[in-house]
């Protein structure tokens, strides 16, 4: 890690998050972090993150949203994110066995191109824990395929002479290049086959460009076994799905709506309002872009107003031809966290809960807990975001504390108990998800059974 020192140093002086400053090996080593349990139904590689509160009042476990690799905190365990990296090369080198690009000797038979994307730039805070990331991956890559040329390729560079082209750069920059073959449904990124893309937020990004063809929360048209965790994409951009597989996981699902237009939006937010307050949020948005929330005081107008927004802020952050991506509108019941106490009051927060997962086996730990920025009050905080958002992007008040930290959990409620309940509840959550997508898609297995048995943990 010595080598990213002087990056991360440069990037703390611009506001990065320094997610990387919880990291504790030994601490997380002490604790049985990340847990390891059998996942039998998984046949491929991924990663995902579920947001979990504890509810004022109730005390139940909720989960407000699931997000996958396109999310950033594996940092937080351990300081750095090799072990993400290591499990990223080895789907790459699937990949890349599966789509025959691989000769006898596992050499390439034609250059590759392997995607890195962040959030886009404006946005974008993360960076000492993505560069040295996608540093690790393609030292990893290098190893799990040897013989063959890794070279980490800006989006703004031209690619080269290199077997495989590791491809970084936001969302925007790498979408540019990226397509998809009609003939072949595969990707391509400047007329190379691709064997990775790491961040799932380039499928909305495609859909804007009309470059991807969606029908209700399917991608058309293009195999999506490239991206990391490909079977769970869909999934992951539909947040009213992730909802209805928590159900029997030990967190409490909580009721939403899906509106095609802002009429339809408006008319369900009403109904919803007559029983608590309404979180809209866009389809397939990330890092908190275009949530709002209505509360029944609200006159129809207002509300209105607010799902205007919604769409102007995507299409600030993304472009134009925003449309294309942020239907349906979906609407979640407001949940209230406990509160996390400092001098000024008590604060909303939310824990993430990782689950990185490869053929057979999945590892589980707490990330970090996010707090916002301003404490709550339950009278003003429809007007005041930093009131009831936790997600970190785009502010310059980051407030994290490690998810490992007993003190911190003890004061927000989160019991050992109730801790290891919300673990292996994103354990099922991702079981679950896994095995609906592989019937909604009846499609094989993406690794068979008998090879899966014959690989041990290699």
């Amino acid at each position: 890690m010595h080598s990213h020192t002087l990056l991360r140093t440069i990037l703390s002086g611009l506001n990065d998050i320094e997610e990387w400053r919880l990291g504790n090996a030994a601490l997380a080593a002490a604790k049985g972090y990340p847990r390891e349990f059998a996942a039998e139904p998984i046949d491929d590689w991924g990663l995902v993150f579920l947001d979990v509160v504890v509810e004022a009042g109730s005390g139940d476990l909720v989960c407000h949203e699931v997000n996958g690799p396109n999310a950033v905190g594996t940092d937080a365990l351990t300081g750095d994110s090799r072990f993400r990296a290591e499990n990223e090369a080895r789907h790459t080198a699937q990949r890349a066995r599966d789509c025959g690009y691989l000769d006898a000797s596992g050499r390439l038979n034609q250059p590759v191109a392997a995607l890195q994307a962040h959030v886009h730039s404006r946005y974008f805070r993360t960076g000492g824990e993505f560069f040295p990331r996608v540093d690790h991956y393609a030292s990893c890559v290098e190893a799990v395929l040897p013989g063959n040329r890794v070279v980490m390729r800006a989006a703004s560079e031209p690619l080269g002479g290199e077997d495989i082209a590791v491809v970084f750069g936001d969302v925007a920059a790498v979408g540019v290049g990226l397509s998809v073959d009609p003939e072949t449904r595969r990707f391509v990124y400047r007329g190379r086959p691709v064997v990775f893309i790491g961040n799932p937020n380039l499928l909305p990004e495609l859909a804007r460009l009309g470059r991807l063809a969606r029908e209700g929360r399917r991608y058309l048209g293009a195999d999506l076994r490239v991206l990391y965790g490909g079977r769970l994409v869909e999934t992951i951009h539909d947040k009213g799905l992730q909802q209805s597989l928590l159900a029997r996981t030990g967190i409490r699902p909580i009721e939403y709506f899906e509106a095609p237009t802002c009429e339809a939006a408006l008319r369900q937010t009403r109904m919803m309002l007559e029983r608590r307050a309404v979180v809209l949020k866009p389809n397939a948005a990330s890092g908190g872009t275009g949530v709002r929330v209505a509360v029944n005081e609200m006159s129809d107008r207002e509300i209105e107003t607010l799902i205007a927004e919604m769409i102007e802020d995507c299409r600030v952050k993304y472009g134009d031809d925003i449309e294309r991506m942020v239907f349906p509108l979906r609407g979640f019941e407001f949940i209230r966290s406990t509160g996390y106490p400092m001098a000024d009051g008590g604060h909303i927060w939310d824990l993430r809960i990782g689950v990185l997962f490869e053929p057979g086996r999945a590892h589980v730990f707490p990330v970090s807990l996010r707090i916002a920025p301003d404490p709550f009050d339950e009278t003003t905080f429809h007007r005041v975001r930093d009131q009831w958002v936790s997600n970190v992007a785009g502010r310059q008040v980051t407030l994290l504390k490690s998810g490992m930290d007993d003190v911190t959990l003890a004061a927000v409620g989160m019991t050992p108990e109730k801790l290891d309940l919300a673990m292996r509840a994103s354990l099922s959550w991702t079981l679950n998800a896994w095995d609906a997508a592989a019937h909604q898609h009846d499609c094989r297995p993406l690794f068979p059974v008998e090879k899966r048995a014959s690989r041990g943990r290699g």
